[in-house]
């Protein structure tokens, strides 16, 4: 299911030792590629990981750079990237995610990046589990197959019912997981869902 993956270890070793990469790497969220996209947002948090300092003294303008009016390219997935790893700025950067829940292409990222920080912040988990409920009711197949996804990921156990009702759904849909971009059909991404659901 997975495509091939890309490593970020290059994009990131390369902008921590010239800092003026990073604007490369935020060029790349505006890529027609998925897995660049999807590869540079993924760079921008690692970078924030392991040198924080570097993302301070940048971030501001790197949040600066992000118009909301492209918000169909890999925006949403590197402010997710990005606050997960600066937990000192996660608010506000949270707050600036919401607003790409309006279109059908930023909300996948958005319900990508939010469950990322979920992840490292499960007290965000009880906010969020009702928006990635009502996504399921989406007519957007690959807005509903990153709800299952991040339900399953985020162990919400009172979705499960409601996942069951996707194992006969053959639609086939591109989708985020924590490390690529997949493309699957949205029963498998349902059935792997309650899967990690059962280990909870």
């Amino acid at each position: 299911m997975n495509m091939e993956h890309v490593d970020t270890k290059l994009l990131v070793d390369e902008a921590i030792k010239d800092h003026g990469k990073i604007r490369k790497i935020v060029s790349l969220l505006y890529d027609e590629d998925m897995t660049r996209r999807f590869t540079a947002a993924r760079a921008l948090g690692e970078i924030a990981k392991q040198d924080p300092a570097l993302m301070e003294q940048r971030w501001v303008r790197i949040f600066r750079a992000f118009d909301d009016t492209m918000s169909c390219w890999g925006v949403a997935e590197a402010l997710g990237e990005i606050a997960r790893n600066m937990p000192q700025h996660r608010r506000k950067i949270m707050l600036f995610l919401k607003g790409f829940r309006r279109d059908d292409c930023s909300c996948q990222g958005y319900i990508w990046g939010m469950c990322r920080i979920c992840q490292v912040d499960r007290d965000e988990i009880r906010h969020f589990a009702p928006e990635l409920e009502n996504f399921l009711c989406s007519p957007n197949a690959c807005i509903r197959g990153q709800a299952i996804w991040a339900l399953g990921e985020l162990g919400i156990k009172d979705a499960a019912g409601r996942i069951k009702n996707f194992l006969l759904d053959e639609g086939e849909t591109w989708f985020y997981e924590n490390d690529a971009v997949c493309r699957g059909k949205i029963r498998t991404i349902a059935e792997e869902a309650l899967k990690k659901l059962e280990l909870e």
